[in-house]
């Protein structure tokens, strides 16, 4: 985000007719988006009721395919019938021709008479005769015309079966069987069947029919005056003679293509075995109707349920796009605020691509650097825009920076006046195909320049004027230690250099000092003021007065030649009266910029407290996206509507459903620590169970130990309730937990124990992991801080983990410390009061927190504060008894009382060789 590129907030005002022109854009944006919504909802319900229309064709085309199958089994066991009975009068004939082989010609013909009378008796044989080779006909009855010349047919024929047709006559089919006699001829037996008889009766409405091998009809039941014998039974039925015959020639078959009337039928033909005779039927297209019932009702259901599916999504995304219409304008709104923070704070924000050695400067940058407006440039030119001294240092910086390094400089401008501090750090693009980025601040300390420098010279003239002063100067602390001394106080008590140092008590100099002293004159018991007399003969007034926040300022003064030379001292006045004036003059500017020093100390805890606000703000905006992305990840990834096709997509969904959670859980733990440092963290504290939340702490953690064949163990037993929130506590626990699994190798160790203690209940997770350094302990707890570098670490993690476990401990009132051995392992111990009533003693928590063992730290009660923080007095009132000098030594105390305490000293600020280092001040 570049948010100085858009226009300033007086440019945005001016033109209102380009918002309005924008938010017309917008409604009309909105508009087509809804036409396209309902496009698209049009050709989905189009496409897919086609292709439900296609599967439902198929579907009634294999329900009419098993019909056809029904019917063309039906034809075929017509065919067999058939079969059946004219195989019956064939055998008649056969066996009566092997009788007349051994007859004698003289008894030929009773004999053959005989055996037609038998076969006559048949319902489907209408006439019989014997054929006899001299042109004699034989027969048990009167015969019909033309049998003869039919039986040359039938015997001509391959099957001995021929059709007769006589206009106006039923079609009767001629079987004739060769008849050998006994004097070595051949005659014939013949007999005339009907072809109605031959036919069965199928009923069930359905139509039958016998046909001969051009498709002319012989029979047909049930029986219809329009069809006569002969007739061409295909063409009756609409159907094309070269399909029946393909049928016929395919072994049967059935067909529903076939019309009778106006109705479509189904057609089936079968042929007869051993003939060239076939047997057709006819019936009405029956399909299994709860079959199709049901199919029907299914892509019914098909069609409207993915529909109504398709509607809730369709109201599913308009809602979207109001919301994101909302968190657009929102994330408008915020991008503004954060324009306008950072021009009112005086700093700007730059961006540099190492990889195409590029940066970008924001306007309010651009214009702090002299120049007209935002720009990008190049590496060169950025550097060029600082002064000379500064550039090597800026770029050994930033090309430092993708190591792990950070970038805080201070640099001056090259063509303005103006002092920046230059902080940012590296942004990892999370992606091979973006580059890394190195994004900070240039924040405007002109201002601040100038105090330091105006601080620095009041501290000098202030460290000058104590130097300069005639008496020996030392400062004490609330608790009787060295905090200041001037060069006089060190030569009048002959130290060494180096052997005072701040913070030595006060037993042990004067301890260091007995070797100059000879002896110690008047003074109380206090000794507020007394008089010393040097080893060397030298003569010191000392003054002891007690600063108001219990410290002590001692001032020995040397009246040496005040006891031999009164005169001597009164020709010091006009220097001393010179030096007073030189602190009048510092006081001033040393009060000046006190206040300045305080109102800068105020702006940056409200731009602290404003990114703890940001920071908080902008992981909510971010959370609303990742949830919509982490579901409907989760969704392609169970395919609930549909396969998604390769493989590698269910791959590249998992990625990026672990990788959304990844990053939920990193925002949420960003979240909960810009709350706790925003101070907006609240406490849930109820009484709980604490073996119960250890359980399902483990239960959660348990699966990745069994992956890592980890012995997970927990002794939790017998404690009391706990007065906590049990939602942090959880997180707490899950964190250190989750650390002891993922840095212990395989085959370890982790144990969760909780007891009590004299401080509360204490609980402790120890692992046999891989350890951590003694010197890198110190850096743990710390927000985003891992001992692992980026480029080297081999666990996942944003080091936010136990800096949250750490804060959410401290919020209870308790206290996280850790002990590890590198390569043994780590024991990490949490220690909670039971009762927020009852809080742990801060010194107890910080015995425990420097390392020592928990057993050994016993409950006691806090000792009340020895003073507050020292005032920054550095002189108390010095007593004019009986010294002329006494007036104008209390007059330069009390100058320099009030300009250290403008400056604002604390209690343990330190001086190193007599140069003040202001724990404040810088």
């Amino acid at each position: 985000m570049r948010p100085d590129k858009r226009p300033s907030s007086d440019r945005a005002a001016r033109p209102s007719s380009k918002g309005a022109v924008s938010r017309g854009r917008k409604k009309v944006g909105k508009g087509t988006g809804a036409v396209w919504i309902v496009l698209a909802m049009i050709l989905f319900t189009l496409a897919y009721g086609g292709i439900l229309l296609v599967k439902i064709q198929q579907e009634r085309e294999i329900l009419i395919t098993e019909a056809e199958r029904s019917q063309a089994n039906a034809a075929g066991y017509l065919a067999e019938r058939v079969t059946a009975r004219m195989a019956e009068a064939r055998y008649a004939l056969s066996f009566a021709s092997a009788d007349l082989r051994d007859t004698p010609m003289e008894d030929i013909v009773s004999a053959a008479r005989a055996r037609m009378t038998a076969i006559g008796e048949s319902e489907i044989v209408e006439d019989v005769a014997l054929l006899l080779p001299d042109g004699r006909t034989i027969s048990a009855a009167e015969l019909g015309g033309g049998l003869r010349e039919r039986a040359g047919e039938a015997l001509d024929s391959p099957s001995g079966l021929a059709a007769e047709i006589v206009d106006d006559e039923p079609a009767h089919l001629i079987l004739a069987v060769p008849a050998q006699l006994s004097d070595g001829t051949v005659g014939a037996f013949v007999a005339r069947l009907g072809a109605d008889s031959v036919l069965p009766d199928w009923g069930d409405d359905r139509v039958v029919a016998l046909a001969d091998r051009d498709g002319g009809m012989l029979a047909i039941r049930p029986q219809m005056r329009s069809a006569r014998p002969g007739t061409p039974l295909a063409e009756r039925f609409g159907l094309e003679p070269g399909l029946v015959e393909r049928l016929a020639n395919g072994g049967g078959g059935a067909t529903s293509d076939a019309r009778f009337g106006e109705e479509r039928v189904t057609f089936a033909v079968a042929p007869i075995g051993g003939t060239e005779l076939r047997v057709y039927a006819l019936g009405a297209m029956r399909i299994n109707q709860n079959a199709w019932y049901r199919t029907m009702s299914f892509y019914g259901l098909m069609f409207i349920a993915p529909i109504f599916v398709a509607m809730g999504l369709s109201a599913l995304i308009f809602m979207q796009m109001g919301r994101l219409r909302s968190t657009r304008q929102q994330l408008e709104d915020n991008e503004q605020r954060f324009r306008v923070a950072i021009e009112g704070a005086r700093c700007g924000v730059w961006d540099w691509n190492p990889d195409a050695d590029s940066v970008f400067v924001t306007d309010s940058l651009a214009r702090m650097l002299g120049l007209e407006g935002a720009i990008e440039c190049s590496g060169q030119e950025f550097l060029r825009l600082f002064s000379k001294p500064d550039r090597e240092r800026l770029r050994a910086s930033m090309h430092g920076a993708p190591t792990g390094g950070e970038v805080d400089l201070e640099v001056l401008a090259a063509h303005a006046a103006v002092w920046l501090q230059m902080r940012g750090r590296i942004v990892s693009a999370g992606s091979g195909d973006t580059p890394d980025r190195i994004v900070g601040v240039a924040i405007d300390i002109t201002e601040r320049k100038g105090a330091q420098a105006r601080v620095a010279a009041a501290e000098s003239r202030l460290r000058a004027a104590l130097e300069s002063m005639s008496e020996s100067f030392v400062l004490w602390d609330s608790r009787r230690r060295l905090v200041l001394w001037n060069r006089k106080f060190r030569d009048l008590f002959d130290f060494a250099d180096g052997m005072l140092k701040p913070g030595m008590s006060y037993d042990a100099v004067e301890h260091a000092a007995a070797r100059a002293i000879k002896t110690v004159h008047g003074g109380d018991g206090n000794k507020q003021a007394y008089e010393i007399e040097l080893a060397d003969g030298r003569w010191l007034h000392y003054s002891d007065r007690p600063t108001a926040d219990g410290g002590l300022v001692s001032v020995g003064a040397d009246i040496t030649d005040l006891k031999h030379h009164e005169a001597a001292l009164t020709e010091n006045q006009a220097q001393l009266r010179k030096t007073v004036e030189d602190v009048k003059r510092s006081q001033a500017r040393i009060a000046d910029l006190a206040r300045k020093y305080e109102a800068e100390k105020i702006r940056a805890e409200e731009a602290n407290r404003s990114k703890s606000e940001f920071l908080a703000n902008m992981s909510h905006e971010l959370r609303t996206p990742l949830n919509a992305i982490n579901g409907f990840s989760e969704i392609m990834l169970k395919e609930m509507f549909g396969p998604l096709g390769d493989e590698r997509y269910t791959g590249y969904m998992k990625d990026i459903l672990t990788s959304g959670q990844h990053l939920l859980e990193l925002i949420n733990d960003i979240l909960d620590m810009s709350k706790i440092e925003a101070g907006k963290m609240q406490l849930q504290l109820e009484p709980t169970d604490a073996e119960e939340l250890i359980e399902q702490c483990l239960r959660i953690v348990r699966g990745r130990a069994e992956e890592k064949r980890l012995q997970l163990r927990a002794d939790v037993s017998d404690l009391p309730e706990l007065d906590v929130d049990p939602r942090a506590f959880k997180q707490v626990m899950i964190n250190l937990a989750s650390n002891a699994v993922k840095f212990t190798p395989e085959g370890g160790r982790v144990n969760v124990r909780g007891f009590l203690s004299g401080l509360g209940v204490a609980f402790q997770i120890s692992d046999t992991g891989i350890g951590i350094a003694k010197e890198d302990l110190p850096r743990l707890g710390r927000p985003f801080e891992q001992i692992e570098s980026q480029h080297s670490k081999s666990h996942q993690g944003s080091g936010l983990g136990l800096a949250l476990s750490k804060s959410l401990v401290e919020l209870h009132g308790g206290t996280l410390s850790i002990d590890s051995v590198l390569g043994e392992g780590t024991t990490v111990t949490v220690v909670i009061p039971i009762s927020q009533d009852q809080p742990i003693d801060k010194d107890a928590l910080a015995r425990v927190e420097a390392g020592e063992d928990i057993a050994d730290v016993e409950l006691v009660e806090a000792a009340p504060d020895a003073g507050d923080e020292i005032d920054a007095a550095l002189i108390a009132h010095y007593e004019a008894d009986d010294h002329p000098a006494d007036a104008d030594r209390a007059r330069i105390e009390r100058l320099l009382n009030d300009g250290l305490d403008d400056i604002g000293f604390e209690a343990d600020d330190e001086f190193v060789s007599g140069d003040p280092r202001m724990a404040a001040g810088k």
